[in-house]
């Protein structure tokens, strides 16, 4: 028999998509607000070079860029900050009145072993964690490298971001280190 431990903490991980930079200096804020201060931020790109599935609702001006937060988060709750980017998302950018965003905000987090992204959608990868939101865990980190699942997203297999994602993965387990240290 395993023994219950007390739930982990990870570092939240943010894919945010803008319309334009003011937007996400926005968000940036209110992430920053709640969640602390910014350990890394990947490089800005088209959301359009990798998916058509916004262009209905945003257009093909679509920014994203990966953000990922200092303060660890327990994972206990962590889908309600899901439910806290999506009211964000509504309070900030409540959109014209056929409803159409200005941005989107992707919630997960980011530990040694795997990258978890978070979602409103059930789908068969995905399990259900509570209050309407399921998880999936987007990427592995095996043998020195981020392995990509069958529903890993274009843009998460883009090389830049797996860089991106690595980098922020060896300063992390640098991080851990020092706080079992002290």
């Amino acid at each position: 028999m395993g023994i219950i431990k007390p739930p982990p903490y990870a570092y939240p991980f943010f894919a945010v998509m803008y319309k334009d930079k003011k937007d996400y200096r926005v968000i940036l804020e209110h992430l920053t607000e709640r969640y602390g201060k910014v350990l890394a931020s990947g490089n800005e790109y088209k959301v359009v070079d990798f998916t058509d599935y916004y262009l209905k609702e945003f257009g093909d001006s679509l920014n994203k860029r990966f953000v990922v937060m200092e303060n660890e988060i327990c994972l206990e709750n962590f889908h309600k900050v899901k439910i806290w980017t999506n009211e964000l998302e509504m309070n900030l950018y409540p959109g014209d009145s056929r409803g159409i965003r200005v941005a989107n905000i992707d919630p997960g987090y980011l530990e040694p072993s795997k990258l978890v992204l978070y979602s409103t959608k059930n789908f068969s990868h995905r399990i259900y964690v509570g209050n309407g939101i399921f998880a999936e865990v987007t990427l592995i980190y095996e043998h020195g490298d981020f392995k990509f699942l069958p529903w890993t997203y274009p843009d998460y297999m883009w090389q830049s971001n797996v860089d991106f994602l690595k980098s922020v993965r060896a300063n992390i387990v640098v991080l851990n280190r020092k706080k079992k240290a002290t």
